[in-house]
């Protein structure tokens, strides 16, 4: 067996011959163990290879100086409580509701205070007892308990999945029509450039017929307009001679005014004035006779656009444009529809673009669309397939939520595990003490501030004296304290604190929770 020789003579050597020991510890008690009923047993439900493993990293943090408390290898191998530190406590009691009020009182009170408190014990049982007694309103977690039960890591995954899946529905319903093959955002989308396309093609038929209407108008007004274009005619002459008869009046009025005004021209103003009644005369009947023809030509006009547009041919070209026309309105309705569709669908998974009812803004707006739509599938597929993850049991939340838990509940061996990676606790209270290894109790005290100790004195030895005696006498290496090791190997990590404790940091259950868990400078 390879082991690290050290004087332990020379007190700088001191500490790290201790830590080589411990090493030495746990490889012995693996062969000591095996095949051995003994207390703790429940070794066939856990993992022997990580226990050993998460001893010795817990011994490597030790020796480097990678604890939280940097008086935990001088009281553990030299039995000196540091100046300066945070204190370790002995709470000796026997086992009963006292001490279970005692602990729980002092989980309790760190937890109200913000700290973080793990709880750990050699089985499972002392744990829960305490576990059963905390109040509601602190995030307490089971981290070795398997299975769905109360406070267990699995069972708190669980319901942060649930809280996922709940907090995650509405955006997977909203992106849910993004989804499929087809999708029915897909769907509506093509709907909509189909709309746009039949829309386009209608009105491009709807100008066409427009087109024709108007020629077949025209063709309809040469056909039956010759007696309007002879009545137009008469009323074209008649406007000419009134609009004549009516300059001619302007032309008498003028020259009678020159003519009243001169002296050698007012010998002719009699003969201008009768000149002037003519005319005036004339133009009333020029302008009477044109009010007649041109009432007439209204008249008959009326009744040639009736005539033209009562023509069969008319008729039949109208009502083809209307229903081009109406084609073309409908299309562009049914692409409206779809963009609401759409809009809807939109609404609260993305920006909704703006668009207007009509085919230049309707088609800006399907052209958006196409540009959305593989991101919002993306979107919606990596949403769906990370919802059906977190439908499955996972342990990836096991780490984050031991992380901000206020009370992480395990074992001492369990505290090791690779979920609590490099996690650090403002204390640890390990109950039943007096039933945990040295190597062990290092677990979870590495990662601690401050640390209570909870068991009885006077226990039996956790192995067999004689048996762990004749195994160092047999194969302890050369140069090993092997006093040392048998202490390791029989005793417990309480007998070894609770042997050099200074009468302050000891306690008794009639002392409350708050005096052990306070904390003060080490003496």
């Amino acid at each position: 067996m390879a082991s690290t020789l050290v004087d332990l003579d020379q007190p700088p050597y001191r500490n790290e011959g201790f830590c080589a020991v411990l090493e030495l510890a746990v490889a012995a008690a693996r062969e000591l163990d095996t095949g051995a009923d003994r207390v703790p047993a429940p070794r066939a439900s856990r993992d022997a290879g990580l226990d050993e493993r998460v001893q010795r990293e817990a011994i490597r943090r030790l020796r480097s100086g990678a604890v939280v408390n940097p008086g935990l290898l001088p009281l553990l191998a030299e039995g000196r409580f540091a100046a300066g530190v945070p204190d370790l406590v002995c709470l000796i009691a026997a086992p009963g509701p006292a001490r279970a009020r005692t602990v729980l009182d002092i989980v309790r009170e760190a937890a109200e205070r913000g700290e973080r408190v793990l709880l750990t014990a050699p089985v499972p049982p002392p744990v829960d007892a305490v576990i059963a007694g905390l109040p509601d309103g602190a995030t307490v977690i089971r981290a070795d308990q398997a299975g769905s039960g109360p406070g267990g890591i699995d069972a708190a995954s669980a319901a942060v999945q649930q809280r996922i899946l709940a907090r995650s529905q509405a955006a997977a319903r909203r992106l849910e029509p993004w989804l499929g093959d087809p999708a029915p955002a897909h769907g509506w989308l093509r709907r909509l450039d189909n709309a746009l396309t039949e829309a386009a093609e209608a009105r491009e038929r709807a100008g066409r017929a427009a087109a024709h209407h108007e020629a077949t108008v025209r063709a309809a007004r040469d056909r039956l307009g010759a007696p309007l274009a002879g009545i137009a005619r008469e009323r074209a002459t008649a406007e000419r001679a009134a609009a004549a008869t009516a300059r001619e009046v302007e032309r008498l009025t003028a020259a009678l005014r020159r003519a009243e005004t001169s002296r050698l021209r007012r010998w002719q103003a009699g003969r201008l004035r009768t000149s002037l009644s003519h005319a005036v005369r004339h133009a009333a009947a020029a302008r009477s006779a044109f009010h007649q023809i041109d009432a007439g030509y209204a008249e008959s006009a009326r009744e040639h656009d009736i005539a033209v547009g009562n023509d069969s041919v008319v008729r039949a070209a109208a009502e083809r444009a209307a229903f081009a026309d109406l084609a073309a309105r409908r299309a562009l309705e049914s692409a409206e529809r779809s963009a609401h569709q759409l809009t809807r669908m939109l609404d609260g998974v993305t920006a909704r673009p703006e668009w207007t009812a009509d085919e230049a803004g309707l088609t800006g707006f399907a052209e958006r669309c196409r540009e959305l739509e593989p991101t919002l599938r993306g979107r919606a597929g990596l949403l769906r397939e990370w919802r059906q993850r977190a439908t499955r049991p996972s342990r990836q939340l096991h780490a984050e939520l031991l992380r901000y838990a206020d009370v992480v509940a395990t074992t001492c061996l369990g505290a090791g595990r690779p979920e609590h990676a490099d996690l650090e606790y403002d204390l640890v209270v390990v109950e039943d003490a007096g039933r945990v290894a040295v190597p062990a109790a290092l677990v979870p005290l590495v990662r601690a501030r401050r640390a209570v100790l909870v068991g009885e004195t006077e226990r039996p030895p956790l192995r067999d004296v004689a048996v762990v005696r004749a195994w160092v006498a047999a194969r302890c290496p050369a140069g090993v304290d092997a006093a040392e090791l048998i202490g390791l190997l029989t005793g417990s990590v309480f007998d070894r604190v609770a042997a050099c404790a200074p009468a302050a940091d000891r306690a008794g259950p009639g002392s409350g929770g708050s005096g052990p868990a306070s904390g003060r400078p080490g003496g």
